[in-house]
């Protein structure tokens, strides 16, 4: 609550006045003071410009943040001009705001990439969908033929049914290309966790939490908590790659903090589950840097 307090009172009274202390003493917009200053890293430099423009009186700031289909070049000169910024004087703001801009409107790109994936519903008439199911199969038992489309086979990667395509209904498509790229970019890492998954006491569904994972990195996303993560460790927009790259890191990991957990029984996955996401916002939201770091050199 009080937390809540200090907020309020910090941007309604606080950070208005201290703007316009630091305008009138520096002779600089608080855009321009930003691009203006070094800073370490990229990242740094792109949180404060989001910051500066969500908390702007000007709705046309505030959009830039949230806009999956901004021009960038349009949203510059509109800055340079309302702003009253000369490029013969500051001849770095243009470039050094593009390159935050990029950042914060890729993100929102992205999330609107991935939301069509995951209303993408799965279909067996989709030759695409088909073939990707079947290199699902192929990267992960290599050594095994699938005797036909539906088959109890499918339990052996941790699928439900005889018909894999029921599983994906609340991730779309996106569950299968999460599972296809574990597979094919760390197939070491993907196998070794399936191989874990079958555990005779500690097992759990291999197929069916990695679509439920794909949901927490999904909510991520979503929610803005992946924001930092891709500002301090990309340069440019992030893409479906990086969602995916993120994806595998939180499969590992999450098979790591099943064993620690030593559930009693695969009845518990909704509790540890629950306790690993806590996890991640964790150390998404006080980690410095907001990165999730990896572990184990095969995603480095």
């Amino acid at each position: 609550m009080w937390n809540r307090i200090w907020l309020y009172v910090y941007f309604t009274w606080f950070h208005p006045m201290l703007k316009w202390v630091l305008r009138r003493a520096t002779g600089k917009c608080e855009l321009l003071r930003i691009c203006c200053n070094s800073y370490t890293k990229t990242g740094h430099k792109t949180k404060d410009i989001e910051n500066a423009l969500k908390t702007s009186k000007l709705r046309t700031f505030q959009r830039m943040v949230v806009d999956d289909d901004l021009n960038i070049s349009e949203a510059i000169k509109y800055t340079m001009s309302i702003k009253d910024i000369s490029p013969k004087i500051y001849p770095e703001f243009s470039s050094t705001l593009k390159a935050s801009l990029r950042q914060i409107s890729g993100y929102s790109s992205l999330v609107r990439d991935i939301e069509a994936l995951k209303k993408e519903k799965y279909s067996s008439a989709n030759q695409s969908h088909e073939k990707s199911l079947q290199k699902l199969w192929d990267l992960m038992m290599p050594n095994t033929k699938l005797d036909q489309r539906i088959t109890k086979q499918w339990g052996e990667l941790g699928f439900q049914g005889d018909d894999p395509a029921t599983d994906f209904r609340g991730m779309g498509i996106l569950g299968l290309d999460n599972l296809v790229f574990f597979a094919e970019n760390y197939n070491g890492e993907a196998r070794q966790t399936m191989i874990h998954s079958q555990h005779p006491t500690l097992w759990y569904s291999y197929a069916i939490v990695g679509i439920n994972l794909t949901s927490l990195v999904y909510d991520l996303l979503k929610d803005g908590l992946l924001r930092e993560h891709f500002y301090y460790t990309i340069t440019g927009e992030p893409a479906i790659y990086h969602f995916h790259r993120i994806y595998c890191q939180v499969f590992t990991e999450f098979d790591r903090f099943w064993f620690a957990e030593k559930p009693k029984s695969v009845m518990e996955f909704g509790s540890v589950r629950d306790k690993f996401e806590k996890k991640v916002v964790g150390l998404l939201m006080k980690n410095d840097n907001a990165i999730l770091h990896n572990n184990y050199t095969g995603m480095s």
